[in-house]
């Protein structure tokens, strides 16, 4: 349910705060570089604990914590220095809640077989989108209520969050640490990960995922100033906009994670990842309401099946006592080609010619050349793997 705060209304808080297109590309990445980067510690830190579950729990009690700060920021900092105080506050937001990630999606792995994955987290990331779909609406609501000018909206939208956490943290410690032979562990730097990218399946999957993040954020970043400012959108239909892609996120990802089970992740990633090419020229065509809410349910229903059949994949691919330093280094280099697609979606999108009055449309079709590029060349190289340690 706090996701359907911070994943939505975070940088929306930014541009609230009168942060500029620069300031906001940094918040929307950045913050989660630094984080993820972080994580290849996690795997250190939980055999140094001796327990996963343990260090998950102490990671996400520090993570609610965190929540603070950042309510606090238009409070006790000059609104000139705001939204880089928010930026300060998101790093620590961010790093605590992406620093037992690895460690989580380990336990997870070992709780559920291998060829229940899609069908588990499908499942799971229905009844979660639900939840988080409902609190998005009902924050949106409230924003409206008390209008762009009055940042009290913000204040209890986030203080609701917070207690969100905390029960998510009281939840955690009821749960145990699953049995496993062997170490959690095993060493392998990051410079002997990167040597991989062109000669195992893993490796050529990560390359793949990797360059399309940076394709895509090449405009993503600048979407909710543009909703917002350039399209002079209300908080009410901005949170219709960015919620229609939540809503059928969750309502295909089973679809997407059965047929994964079925048919190999891949095949479905593959399609997946050609919808999330295209899709985003239709926002070219109209700045309709309708038609938008109509492009984004369709641009979420494919990134619901990219985004589960992506970790299915780093799940069922790679052995066991890898897997906490391999995601922590996945999920670091994806980070990493977010913020150099957003720096240099940044650079360009004044530079660009406008396109229908638009810099940012001319933006959104440069992307989707290169997510195509990618889709032609990385996402070929990538092969179905279930069965390969």
């Amino acid at each position: 349910m706090m996701l359907g705060i911070s994943e939505t209304y975070l940088v929306a808080y930014g541009v609230a705060l009168g942060a500029t297109n620069a300031q906001i590309a940094v918040l929307a990445t950045v913050p989660m570089l630094i984080a993820t980067s972080l994580q290849v510690y996690s795997a250190r830190m939980a055999a140094s604990i001796g327990s996963r579950m343990q260090l998950i729990s102490r990671v996400v009690l520090l993570h609610t914590l965190t929540w603070i700060p950042i309510i606090l920021v238009p409070y006790v900092v000059p609104i000139a220095y705001a939204p880089w105080a928010l930026f300060a506050a998101a790093v620590v937001y961010m790093s605590f809640g992406q620093f037992a990630v690895p460690a989580w999606q380990s336990v997870m792995s070992d709780y559920i077989p291998v060829k229940k994955l899609g069908r588990y987290f499908g499942w799971r990331n229905r009844l979660q989108g639900i939840l988080t779909v409902g609190v998005s609406i009902g924050a949106g609501l409230i924003l409206a209520a008390f209008g762009k000018r009055n940042l009290a909206g913000f204040t209890a939208i986030f203080v609701f969050a917070m207690l969100c956490r905390f029960n998510a943290w009281l939840c955690l410690r009821r749960m145990d640490e699953p049995f496993r032979h062997g170490s959690h562990d095993v060493y392998f730097s990051f410079g002997a990960f990167l040597r991989e990218l062109r000669e195992t399946p893993v490796g050529r999957f990560v390359l793949f995922v990797t360059l399309m993040m940076f394709a895509v954020n090449l405009s993503a970043p600048f979407l909710q100033p543009f909703i917002l400012r350039d399209m002079g959108f209300g908080y009410a239909p901005f949170m219709a906009v960015v919620t229609s892609a939540s809503i059928a996120g969750f309502l295909f990802q089973g679809w997407w994670g059965a047929y994964g089970d079925l048919t190999g992740n891949v095949r479905m990633l593959k399609a997946a990842g050609w919808g999330i090419a295209v899709v985003p020229l239709l926002w070219i065509v109209s700045r309709d309401l309708t038609w938008l809410l109509g492009v984004q349910f369709i641009a979420g229903c494919f990134w619901g099946g990219f985004t589960l059949l992506t970790v299915n994949f780093m799940l069922e691919t790679v052995p066991p006592e890898r897997r906490i330093r391999a995601l922590a280094y996945f999920n670091a280099m994806s980070a990493a080609a977010v913020v150099l697609g957003s720096a240099t979606g940044a650079m360009l999108l004044h530079r660009l010619p406008p396109l229908f009055g638009h810099s940012f449309l001319a933006l959104i079709l440069l992307s989707c050349f290169c997510r195509v590029v990618v889709m032609m060349t990385a996402a070929r190289a990538v092969r179905q793997t279930r069965g390969v340690a």
